[in-house]
């Protein structure tokens, strides 16, 4: 499911440019449910060695303006983020605490929740579609150089196996939580670039660490049940930190 919030504020949010962090914290300290919030901060779920949360969210989308000299963001009211998660129980504590709570927060700015809207269901996907991004693709390896010094090493999307890796990564994530089935497992799955251009990179810092992303458009490929749990997880890594989320075209 995907909740677009609507929000606004009494004065403008002057943010870090990397803000994501702001709002991990935002959707975090919005669980109401305690234990709940504590499973998916410390644990999550697992498949073959990984941990995935199971929740994304777009970037804040609104009048803003950059002040590149002191690499802030300003974000001027009103503004709209929107989350997404398969998860239920995720779902309704967050939307409980949006709908009860008088202390919403981004950062160190008070702000209000306008509205508050379920998007419609996309219970029936072709086996093909157009996306755009709202939040960096980010699909990564992390490789050892001959020296034994482990790098991250992030792919492009004209790169050989950005396909590849974006289409393991999606089944990785599908069968944390679903029964193992080979054949799906084994099925085709592609993502093709359309409009993706060298503006579209996106370097930003999370927690210390550079990462690097796309915005752009792209067509997948693949079975409809894929593609359903990308719609309502992400596409590629680090969901949870504010990538991968995307509008269907």
């Amino acid at each position: 499911m995907r909740i677009m919030l609507n929000l606004t504020s009494d004065i403008p949010l002057d943010l870090p440019i990397n803000y994501q962090e702001l709002l991990v914290g935002f959707i975090y300290q919005n669980i109401s449910d305690e234990q709940y919030r504590h499973f998916l901060h410390e644990k999550g779920f697992e498949y073959q060695g990984r941990t995935y949360k199971h929740f994304a969210f777009s970037r804040i989308d609104g009048r803003k303006k950059v002040v590149r000299e002191s690499k802030r963001i300003i974000f001027y009211p009103p503004f709209r983020l929107l989350v997404t998660s398969p998860l239920s129980e995720f779902l309704q504590s967050f939307a409980k605490s949006m709908l009860l709570s008088e202390n919403l927060r981004i950062g160190n700015y008070p702000i209000r929740l306008l509205s508050f809207e379920t998007m419609p269901e996309m219970n029936e996907l072709p086996d093909t579609m157009r996306v755009r991004m709202l939040s960096p693709l980010v699909i990564y390896s992390t490789l050892t150089h001959p020296n034994g010094v482990k790098y991250t090493y992030y792919y492009q999307p004209y790169h050989e196996q950005f396909s590849v890796m974006v289409g393991e990564n999606l089944r990785r994530r599908y069968f944390s939580l679903h029964e193992d089935d080979p054949d799906l497992y084994k099925s085709p799955f592609s993502i093709q670039p359309l409009h993706v251009t060298p503006r579209d990179k996106i370097v930003t810092r999370f927690r210390g660490t550079i990462i690097e992303g796309w915005m752009g458009e792209y067509e997948l490929r693949g079975d409809p049940r894929l593609l359903h749990w990308a719609y309502h997880t992400c596409l590629g890594g680090k969901g949870s930190q504010g990538f991968g989320v995307f509008e269907l075209l």
